[in-house]
């Protein structure tokens, strides 16, 4: 079976929620309908979820930052934990990259453990501190 990257709808949240709840980050919907972090006070940028067959195995989240600054940042990247090591995070990292292919992608929140997953997608370290995808 192939994995499907897609769009988070509220009717996702409670699948997308029993994964990220371990990790203690949970999606809410807005009063305008987009989907959220809990207790984010930034609008959402993006917010997708990645599924085998129905069942959901990850999900990726990034809040808004302004046009100007000229990148997105991917603000949590949770996959269930038996579904880790499988390629989840893989592909909802290239989903996001694929979806703006004219913005620099900053990983804003990471795991120095996983720096070498992240350079493996063709990611480095800059000199903030954040992994990202352009020189």
């Amino acid at each position: 079976m192939t994995f499907h990257v897609r769009p988070i709808a509220a009717s996702d949240l409670t699948s997308v929620n029993t994964i990220g709840e371990e990790e203690q980050w949970v999606l809410t919907v807005a009063h305008s309908g987009a989907v959220l972090l809990s207790g984010d006070v930034r609008s959402p940028d993006f917010a997708y979820l990645c599924t085998e067959g129905d069942t959901v195995l990850g999900w990726v989240y990034g809040a808004y930052r302004p046009p100007e600054l000229g990148y997105i940042a991917v603000d949590r990247i949770i996959v269930a934990p038996q579904h880790r090591n499988r390629g989840v995070a893989r592909a909802l990292t290239a989903h996001v990259v694929a979806a703006f292919p004219d913005k620099e992608v900053l990983m804003a929140a990471w795991d120095r453990g996983l720096a070498p997953f992240y350079t493996a997608l063709g990611f480095h370290e800059d000199e903030d501190g954040n992994m990202t995808n352009r020189p």
